[in-house]
């Protein structure tokens, strides 16, 4: 089996799995993994010497060039 195949393989079965949720453990999910996912953003940019600008809606401001 190729690493593709692999990875395709693990995300049927992750989808199957998570079907079988009930809606709070599927939010409870959800927001355990927008937390992980700021922890991450604020450690990049932490190591990028930026620091953290928040916005009122709690989505980052769009990147300008």
């Amino acid at each position: 089996m190729t690493e593709n195949e692999r990875l395709l393989r693990r995300q049927a079965e992750w989808q199957h799995q998570r079907r079988t949720l009930s809606w709070p453990e599927k939010i409870r999910q959800a927001e355990e993994l927008r937390s992980t996912i700021e922890a991450f953003k604020v450690q990049r940019q932490r190591l990028q010497g930026r620091p953290k600008m928040p916005s009122p809606s709690g989505f980052p401001p769009p990147e300008t060039q």
